[in-house]
């Protein structure tokens, strides 16, 4: 356990040990990075804060889609979007001070606001990403299709390949477990089982519990509800990232909006990374910048440190309000998330 806790650390140190030689190796010009900041335009700077801000609205009006089969099942009445609002912004602040610990807050909170299970709202989660992915994936794609001379940058080919085969597979799980829930709880029960019998029987028991949570979606209006929901929650974001990116001088203000989906490409894979404060959205965004796109270093850092803080940091003030005005500990959520109880 404190080895798996120290990992994020350890693999931030890496990742700033290595910067740092990078840095240094490349001649960095502070002064040139302090200069990149101190122009920048702070008014839309804050306008992408407010959209980050508004996404997480998008959010709270999709999950409420998501409950209605649930609500309807277990014979209570829907809930209005707007009281899920405040689940979302203390859940990503959660995230943004916690690490991916921080990702069950929202779940968490939800099943407490609703009377639903934990388990159902950590399916509804996944369903999420399946949505958030194909979204993505999509205008990823049509991005390609109108922008062909972004099709010669090295490494996009795969990288596209990479999201449409992330979202195949996370859509084939959950089709797979919303189908054949059974059959495949006995098979990893089973595989499992082979190391321990313990184990295998609580990943099973998991997999029921992700399966009998996963009736989210039961109409095609829903569906269509939530998706169209789902390309105006990636369009917002989108929006943020153009609007950073114009703050700052050329030639990262010159830099298009296909450059720009291109740069979220990336930012998606950095923030994998098992990094505290999804810090390594900012070195992918980085290395895109300078290897894609031969962005000066000072530049890319400058721009790159702010997309970062908007996306990440620019949600806690408002996650704060939220948890002081519904009497949340953040940190006895963090918790009680870790346990499911």
């Amino acid at each position: 356990m404190n080895l798996k806790k120290a990992l994020p650390w350890l693999v931030l140190a890496a990742v700033v040990g290595f910067a740092g030689w990078k840095l240094h190796a490349s001649h960095f010009d502070w002064v040139g990075f302090g200069r990149s900041l101190r122009t920048a335009d702070l008014r839309l700077i804050a306008l992408a804060a407010a959209a980050i801000c508004c996404q997480n609205v998008f959010r709270a009006m999709r999950w409420a889609v998501f409950l209605r089969p649930m609500l309807r099942q277990a014979g209570m009445p829907r809930v209005a979007w707007w009281r899920l609002v405040g689940s979302q912004f203390i859940g990503f602040a959660g995230l943004s001070i916690f690490g991916r610990v921080g990702e069950l807050i929202r779940p968490l909170l939800v099943a407490r606001r609703t009377g639903l299970t934990f388990s159902s709202q950590v399916a509804v989660v996944a369903v999420e990403r399946v949505f958030d992915l194909g979204a993505f994936g999509a205008i990823f794609a049509v991005n390609l299709l109108l922008a062909p001379e972004l099709r010669g940058l090295p490494y996009l080919h795969k990288a596209g390949m990479t999201i449409a085969a992330l979202t195949v597979g996370i859509g084939l799980f959950v089709v797979g477990v919303r189908v054949a829930g059974g059959a495949i709880a006995g098979a990893v029960k089973w595989l499992v089982g082979l190391v321990s019998k313990a184990a295998g029987e609580a990943v099973a028991a998991k997999v029921l519990s992700f399966r009998d949570g996963l009736n989210v979606i039961d109409s095609a209006a829903d569906f269509g509800l939530a998706t169209g929901l789902s390309f105006v929650l990636w369009a917002t974001i989108a929006a943020c990232y153009v609007l950073v990116l114009r703050a700052f001088p050329a030639p990262v203000h010159d830099m298009t909006v296909g450059d720009t989906i291109v740069l979220m490409g990336f930012s998606i894979a950095g923030s994998a990374l098992p990094i505290p404060g999804g810090s390594g959205a900012w070195a992918a965004i980085v290395l895109a910048m300078t290897e894609l796109f031969h962005i000066p270093a000072e530049l890319a850092w400058g721009a790159g440190m702010i997309v970062w803080l908007v996306l990440n940091m620019s949600v806690v003030p408002g996650g704060l309000v939220y948890a002081k005005l519904e009497g949340v500990s953040l940190g006895q959520v963090v918790k009680v998330s870790e346990t499911g109880e």
